[in-house]
């Protein structure tokens, strides 16, 4: 009697099984739903205005109105995923799902975020009382820690958070690697276009270090020569994988460690490089003189890299930091330095794009050069005729210029002209001008500007 019982529960138990399973919804991979019901919350702040109450130095604590008893909530779409193990106890939102206005991290002990959280998914946070900050120079929310912002506890946490019904196909917004230099898109779900990863990495090295669990960084590249940091910590599940061979598609979350930009992918889905390879930007088509660059055509500031057709802006090292525009007095010219990069050693190479040099002309070179800061000589001035990219397998000749030095506490009032250097030993022949810069983080730094490029018969 016992055992006919048992098999009579059978077909009720199974029915219970169809019930549960029909809970799950097809873009949580067979994640019970949470909540049936669209939260009922009174959204009163957002991203922007809770970012702006971080004065840049501790973190401040978020607090309503003096007026106010109200509890203050964020309306936020997820962008970030723990799934891969890329992400760890941090959930990164924006504002909207497409063209976001702003973004934030939340840093807290909860894991498997994914499960609930996924990307697209909208929520609901609950902020006051918390506190925000920066961590490395990432705009984050959380505990305070000293002076540094903490995690906020499982339950705390749980207790802030609403889910959504809501979960929409996130558009990422289309910036060029010029641009992955913007805070304001820190915490946002970017996608750059055209880019790959450099020769002698793509398609050898792995996407993070095989032998441990650091973190890594590799270079991603434009076929201008422009860069920017892809961070993979040394937990993520593809970790092992190869980087891919072609030119294509990243799409990212765009973060920061101290004065380092980096990308992080949530899985290699936001990795698309299946097509041909650019030769790294080039030399392009050779120019016939008179050449001249003074770039004032360029739009100037900190992070913006020199990015002129047919030139090459390259960091051998696979750092982030180029030759940038920066603009003085209503003067722009090109400027780069060691300080503060976190590179030992830091190089980095300027070279114009070919320059037809007619047989039997004498043709100058003639440019200006500032220095500031000044703890070491760092600049050379370099001649190539075999340069087709790759600034370390040319051959390069040390030029003859006058070089501005000596100014240690500041920069010089005025540019210091090079003086007129005799060209005519390369008459008949395509020839690159490169401004080479080697320095290191915990050596040289001196800052160099240059201006006024010019060779002429």
């Amino acid at each position: 009697m016992k055992r006919l019982l048992n098999i009579k529960l059978i077909p009720f138990l199974f029915f219970l099984g169809m019930i549960a399973t029909s809970c799950v919804q097809d873009d949580d991979y067979n994640v019970p739903e949470i909540n049936v019901e669209e939260p009922n919350v009174d959204v009163n702040t957002t991203i922007t205005a809770v970012k702006e109450m971080y004065g840049g130095f501790e973190p401040v604590k978020v607090e309503a109105g003096p007026d106010s008893t109200e509890p203050l909530y964020i309306e936020a779409y997820v962008v970030s995923s723990d799934e891969s193990g890329n992400y760890y106890k941090q959930l990164i939102i924006q504002d909207k799902p497409e063209n976001p206005t702003a973004g934030l991290s939340i840093s807290t002990n909860a894991t498997d975020l994914y499960t609930k959280y996924g990307p697209g998914r909208k929520i609901y946070f609950r902020v006051d009382g918390l506190y925000i900050g920066e961590y490395a120079g990432l705009p984050t929310i959380g505990t305070q820690d000293g002076d540094e912002v903490g995690r906020i506890e499982i339950e705390d946490f749980e207790n802030r958070i609403l889910r959504s019904t809501e979960s929409v196909e996130l558009v990422p917004t289309v910036i060029g690697v010029g641009e992955a230099s913007n805070p304001a898109r820190l915490n946002t779900l970017v996608k750059f276009e055209g880019v790959q990863f450099p020769d002698g990495v793509a398609g050898v090295e792995a996407y993070g270090n095989l032998n441990n669990t650091f973190g890594v960084n590799r270079t991603v590249e434009n076929c201008d020569g422009q860069t920017v940091l892809l961070r993979t910590s040394g937990f993520a599940d593809f970790k092992n994988m190869t980087l891919p061979e072609g030119n294509g598609t990243l799409t990212a979350v765009l973060s920061i460690f101290n004065s380092d930009y980096q990308l992080f992918i949530r899985d290699t889905d936001d990795v698309q490089m299946d097509g041909e390879r650019c030769s790294n930007g080039g030399p392009g088509d050779a120019l016939e003189l008179p050449f001249s660059e003074n770039f004032e055509g360029q739009t100037a500031g900190t992070g913006m890299n020199v990015n002129i057709s047919g030139w090459t802006n390259v960091n051998v090292n696979g750092g982030t930091r180029l030759y940038e525009v920066r603009e003085f007095d209503s003067n722009k010219y090109a400027q780069t330095s060691a300080y503060n990069s976190n590179e030992n050693p830091y190089e980095v190479w300027l070279v114009t794009p070919g320059l037809i040099l007619p047989s039997g002309s004498t043709p100058t070179l003639t440019f200006e050069t500032n220095d500031g800061f000044n703890n070491g000589a760092a600049l050379t001035v370099k001649i190539s005729t075999d340069f087709t990219g790759d600034v370390t397998t040319a051959t390069w000749t040390n030029l003859n210029a006058t070089i501005s030095s000596g100014n240690t506490s500041g920069y010089g009032d005025e540019f210091t002209p090079s003086g007129d250097v005799d060209l005519s030993a390369y008459a008949g022949q395509v020839v690159y001008i490169a401004y080479q810069y080697e320095g290191a983080s915990n050596g040289t730094t001196t800052t160099y500007q240059i201006d006024n490029i010019s060779v002429v018969e």
